[in-house]
């Protein structure tokens, strides 16, 4: 069996959001005030992360100042590696904290392995106890750290943070931007309305949920196993961890369910409701001759039973006919209406499914894919006609 592309940002776009530019932008002020700064990532999936470090620190130093950047693996020997760029076989830590030779120069330090993060870090600690305040200086030292490597981030210098995490508008700017085009079930636009929900915060979530069809993201959280298969369960945030301690007993299991099924009725509403809307004056433009028949008697305005005051109604006008108005009129015991061509019947289906809908909506529930899918797809038919 071949194994799925890995899922990646689309760094250019993840980049030009407030969130992620407004990092860049702490990165560059932070660096331009210190000497010693520690950069804490906190997520190991941000595509992108090195060459966007790269860009803010190198344009935080402009010509002539210079930014080194030593990457360390376990057979790195650190002080080798830093003196590689001063043209030395060796520069300790004291040697850095006391160069005073132009141009100024700015270490960059990321390691990638055990070994090499605890050498990071004593070469940092010893790096700033002798720092001498007043006394001239051409270096700066940072520490990339990674905090899903290890947690334990070095306690020296002034710290930047980034988890990668987008607000939720960031999200539905993100998504509507890699989904444009894209319209599902049908004419909606449920589907991205369920990757903006379902991903939270997470942009990688979101282009994993972007690789699922249509029907898979209709039958949400279920189909969360087929990302969960790929992002692994270390990698679990928001609805994807909602969805995994929902499905195991615990305390915590009714409220994870609950966020679930919050995050699918928000997406049903933000696209399904002004969808139904769209549709409601061309459903009563077309069943038009089938209602002023049925309305002759009562002067072509349905009499609509109050439930609050027994053997009085409400009048409405055709226009102002809602799904459930026509839904009632089919179920009326005395004189129900019976459309009697074959349009006005699949029509009067249409806003039977928009009831089922609705009236699940407005009681904060997501409706069923069923329900879902026969609407769309009777609403598309007919008014496709």
């Amino acid at each position: 069996m071949s194994t799925p592309n890995p899922t990646a940002l689309s760094v250019a776009l993840y980049w030009s959001l407030p969130g992620p530019s407004r990092f860049t932008s702490e990165l560059a002020h932070s660096l331009d005030s210190t000497a010693v700064l520690v950069i804490r990532i906190d997520s190991s999936h941000i595509t992108g992360i090195r060459h966007a470090l790269r860009e803010a620190l190198t344009s935080a130093c402009p010509a002539p100042e210079r930014v080194e950047f030593v990457e360390l693996d376990e057979g790195s020997h650190l002080e080798s590696d830093v003196g590689h760029h001063f043209g030395r076989a060796t520069v300790s830590a004291l040697e850095l904290a006391t160069w005073s030779a132009p141009p100024r120069t700015t270490i960059v330090l990321t390691p990638r392995t055990a070994r090499a993060r605890e050498s990071c870090r004593a070469y940092l600690e010893e790096y700033a106890r002798e720092l001498i305040p007043g006394q001239k200086c051409t270096t700066r030292l940072v520490l990339v750290w990674h905090s899903s490597d290890d947690a334990l981030t070095p306690k020296v210098g002034q710290g930047v943070s980034f988890d990668g995490a987008l607000s939720p508008d960031e999200m539905h700017a993100y998504v509507s931007l890699r989904m444009v085009g894209q319209r599902g079930p049908g004419t909606t636009s449920l589907s991205r309305h369920l990757v903006t929900e379902f991903a939270g915060t997470d942009a990688l979530l979101a282009e994993e949920l972007m690789r699922l069809r249509h029907e898979e993201l209709l039958r949400l959280p279920n189909s969360l196993s087929h990302v969960s298969s790929r992002v692994g369960p270390d990698a679990a945030t928001g609805a994807l961890r909602d969805w995994q301690v929902s499905r195991s007993p615990g305390p915590e299991a009714a409220a994870a369910g609950n966020r679930i099924n919050s995050m699918y009725w928000r997406a049903c509403v933000r696209s399904l409701l002004p969808w139904l809307e769209e549709r409601r004056r061309p459903v009563i433009e077309r069943l038009r001759l089938t209602l002023e028949d049925y309305l002759y008697p009562t002067g072509g305005v349905w009499k609509k039973p109050n439930p609050w005051q027994q053997h009085k109604s409400v009048d409405i006008r055709i226009d102002d006919l809602e799904f459930n108005d026509v839904v009632a009129m089919s179920h009326h015991q005395a004189d129900p209406l019976a459309p009697v061509d074959a349009e006005a019947q699949r029509l009067v289906t249409a806003c039977k499914f928009a009831k089922r809908v609705r009236d699940a909506l407005a009681h904060l529930r997501p409706p069923t894919v069923e329900d879902i899918e026969g609407m769309v797809r009777t609403f598309d038919e007919v008014l496709a006609d």
